[in-house]
C-alpha cells in the first residue's frame, strides 16, 4: 500500500514514512486499514495546495493514569499509535467538531 501512495498522491507531494519499531502486536483488519490510510491520505492530498507534505508515523504509546486524568476519554492501557499528518490548509472548529460522523464531507457533492 505504501507504494501506492505516491502515485495516488500525485508527484508534487512527498509522503513520509516513519515506522516506529518495534511496535506492539495488534489485531486489524488489513483490509480496512489499508482502506483508511488511502482516505486520510487522499484528504490531505485535497487539502495541499501545490508542493506538500503527507507524514505517516508508527509508534507505541502508553496512556497512563495521568494522561487520562487529563484525557476523560481515554482508557489507561498500551496502544500502538498510527498518525498521519500534513501541510495542508488545515480544518476549522466546526469541521473538527463533526470528524468522526461518517458521512460528514466539506467536498462538493460528487467529489
Amino acid at each position: 500500500m505504501l507504494m501506492m501512495l505516491p502515485r495516488l498522491i500525485g508527484e508534487d507531494i512527498t509522503v513520509d514514512w516513519k515506522p516506529g519499531l518495534p511496535l506492539w502486536t495488534v489485531w486489524i483488519d488489513s483490509s480496512q486499514m489499508d482502506q483508511i490510510l488511502i482516505n486520510l491520505c487522499v484528504n490531505a492530498r485535497d487539502a495541499i495546495t501545490g508542493i506538500g507534505k503527507i507524514s505517516l508515523e508508527t509508534a507505541n504509546i502508553v496512556a497512563d493514569m495521568d494522561y487520562c486524568r487529563t484525557n476523560p476519554e481515554s482508557v489507561p492501557g498500551e496502544y500502538v499509535m498510527l498518525a498521519v499528518s500534513d501541510n495542508g490548509c488545515g480544518m476549522d472548529k466546526t469541521t473538527i467538531d463533526h470528524i468522526f460522523e461518517p458521512f460528514f464531507t466539506t467536498k462538493e457533492t460528487g467529489k
